[in-house]
């Protein structure tokens, strides 16, 4: 699949360079295997990805990716992608105990309501999610 994230960006117009994260030398040969002989992705993957799309923007999960850059700088130490992360297998799972793991997600470490709206996070997003916002749900959710 990773073939097909990078194929994916490469066939978007104006793209003219894409990036991979890569950590290990064979996972840059893997890239280099796909882009050596690029072709873009067939009209079936396409598909794929458009359904895989339309599944994702149907929920009102976070699109948080877990980079992890807006805590690196809280200065109230929120762990807001594991707090992101509880809210959004929540979402996916009603049966879910999210307070239990809300609390597991912050032990020893700032709450969703602890949050005092400096804005580090959100400058500091790659996604530019609005996190403040995000974090203000989680703690009327999950601090009940």
């Amino acid at each position: 699949m990773v073939s097909w994230g990078i194929r994916y960006a490469a066939s978007l117009d104006g793209i003219i360079t894409v990036l991979s994260g890569m950590s290990s030398l064979s996972q840059m040969e893997e890239n280099l295997s796909f882009m050596r002989d690029f072709m873009p992705l067939t009209d079936e993957e396409q598909t794929v990805i458009r359904r895989a799309q339309d599944a994702l923007n149907k929920g009102t999960s976070i699109p948080c990716t877990s980079c992890h850059y807006c805590v690196e700088g809280c200065p109230m130490s929120i762990p807001i992608p594991e707090i992101f992360a509880v809210a959004n297998r929540q979402h996916k799972n009603e049966g879910f105990r999210q307070v239990r793991e809300y609390n597991i997600a912050t032990i020893g470490k700032g709450k969703a309501s602890d949050c005092v709206q400096c804005g580090q996070c959100e400058s500091a997003c790659p996604q530019h999610l609005g996190i403040i916002d995000y974090l203000k749900q989680c703690a009327e959710h999950f601090e009940k």
